[in-house]
């Protein structure tokens, strides 16, 4: 054998070599992946149904927020609809009484200037 063919022959021993090790690393990441793959499949089997409930609990959420909203737009506008009536009235019934107790003040103060006149023309009649 020359030179040339034992070098042949240790190439082909070194890729078999390397083919066998190749082979032997190559079947359990195979197997890994094959178990990833599953994995995935069962994990989106089980997340679709809950992304779904997540969906629907969220619409529902909204709509009750909205409806919330809707109420408090409501309160809101009652709130402003009472506090107008409150001011009328205010209004309506502290102007009269303050009517009121001015017209009495004034007649009181009319009935003390006559009762003080009459005192007055009485004690000049007994003074003459």
């Amino acid at each position: 054998m020359t030179s040339l063919e034992i070098l042949g022959l240790i190439a082909i021993i070194l890729v078999s070599i390397f083919s066998l090790i190749g082979i032997i690393v190559s079947v359990p990441l195979i197997k890994l992946l094959s178990r990833i793959r599953v994995l995935a499949e069962n994990l989106t089997e089980s997340i679709l149904p809950i992304a779904e409930n997540l969906k629907n609990m969220v619409e529902k959420l909204n709509s009750e927020i909205s409806e919330i909203n809707e109420v408090t737009k409501s309160a809101s506008s009652i709130v402003s609809e009472l506090e107008k009536i409150v001011k009328l009235a205010r209004v309506v019934v502290t102007s009269p009484v303050i009517k009121i107790i001015s017209a009495f003040a004034g007649i009181m103060s009319a009935f003390s200037k006559e009762s003080d006149k009459t005192k007055s023309s009485v004690k000049e009649g007994k003074n003459e």
